[in-house]
């Protein structure tokens, strides 16, 4: 499985898949992580690609990506990378909701940040993006990626976020 989580930096595009390679972890994977950012972190053009497999993992950059989340509207250039049959998540709240994407694509459009607000929690956009991402490719259980996302910000000391970030995720898995 690869994973591009893709935005300008401070959209949480790093920490996404931080997530979800813990995730894979929990499940026994073997699993590379490596975010890439341009030299403006806060604004500039950001992603990290997350690869997991039962097999060895030869190079942990993009090369053939099973699934997209965009979260800005220059992050669709990774399409290009993705293959036939694979899945784009599309943040709306920063992409036209009516932008041209191949259809051969599987292509879930979801307002990432209107729905973190909707759930009182501002910093959470990329957090519905990974439930939305989760519970429509078949990823992970339900329980494993809410018990992931509460350890990682626990072992932070942010365990106040835990409610919040629950809530964000169960936003973006309700909503496919």
């Amino acid at each position: 499985m690869e994973i591009v989580f893709a935005g300008f930096g401070g959209q949480g595009v790093l920490t996404a898949g931080l997530i979800v390679s813990e995730m894979a972890l929990e499940e026994g994977k073997n699993v590379t992580w490596m975010p890439a950012y341009g030299p403006t972190m806060r604004g500039g053009k950001a992603y990290s690609v997350v690869k997991y497999s039962d097999d060895e993992i030869g190079c942990p950059d993009m090369e053939d990506i099973d699934i997209l989340v965009a979260m800005n509207e220059p992050s669709l250039e990774y399409t290009s990378f993705l293959k036939d049959g694979g899945t784009v998540i599309v943040n709306t709240d920063n992409i036209p909701e009516d932008v041209e994407i191949d259809s051969k694509y599987h292509v879930v459009k979801l307002p990432c940040l209107e729905m973190a607000l909707n759930v009182n929690n501002n910093k959470g956009t990329t957090i519905v993006a990974i439930g939305a991402m989760i519970h429509k490719c078949e990823l992970f259980s339900c329980d494993l990626s809410k018990k992931v996302l509460y350890e990682i910000f626990a072992s932070k000391g942010k365990e106040k976020y835990a409610a919040g970030n629950e809530a964000a995720l169960m936003a973006g898995w309700n909503a496919v």
